[in-house]
């Protein structure tokens, strides 16, 4: 046989139409799924063996693998003491009470200001405040708000609502009492 430009483009064009066909057998295996799988086709010698964990069985399968309790042996002896622990954080003096006090205020939209505030009672003090909007919106830059100290048993919040409608500002204090 002759080998011409010709011939080369033939041998060329078969051989990548065997390695396609090739190939193609071995992406067809990995596809097969579970419903392409003929029911009670697979059997035991099908299947590697230590391949299959418990959590592959059925419930029932499952539960026939477990057998009777057997009898409660004796107590064994006691184990050693172990070692010493340390003493923990000691807790705040003198504060008890907690409670939390949430007053709120509708922020008007486009650009719109609301403030509210939320006192502790009397003997009380203000631990801590937060503040929050009633709903989560796309853009959480549209709605800003400011937590204040007003005294030592009050906070405020102002907020600023750049959202078209309307939104519920919440302002949470922390109160307990204090002795001394």
């Amino acid at each position: 046989m002759k080998f011409t430009p010709r011939t080369a483009l033939v041998v060329i064009v078969a051989a990548i139409a065997l390695m396609a066909t090739a190939g193609a057998g071995a992406t067809a295996a990995l596809m097969i799924t579970g419903k392409q799988i003929k029911d009670n086709s697979v059997t035991s010698q099908d299947i590697k063996n230590k391949s299959l964990k418990v959590k592959d069985l059925s419930r029932k399968a499952q539960a026939k693998l477990k057998g009777r309790t057997g009898a409660t042996g004796d107590r064994g002896p006691a184990g050693p003491a172990g070692p010493a622990g340390t003493s923990g954080l000691p807790g705040l003096p003198g504060l008890s009470g907690f409670r939390i006090i949430t007053d709120t205020v509708q922020v008007p939209g486009l650009g719109g200001t609301a403030s509210v505030a939320a006192a502790c009672a009397a003997g009380e003090k203000a631990i801590s405040a937060a503040s929050s909007y009633g709903a989560a919106p796309a853009s959480l830059a549209s709605l800003l708000s400011q937590v204040t100290r007003t005294a030592e048993s009050a906070f405020s919040t102002s907020g600023l609502n750049l959202l078209p409608t309307p939104q519920t500002l919440s302002l949470s204090v922390v109160c307990a009492k204090v002795a001394g």
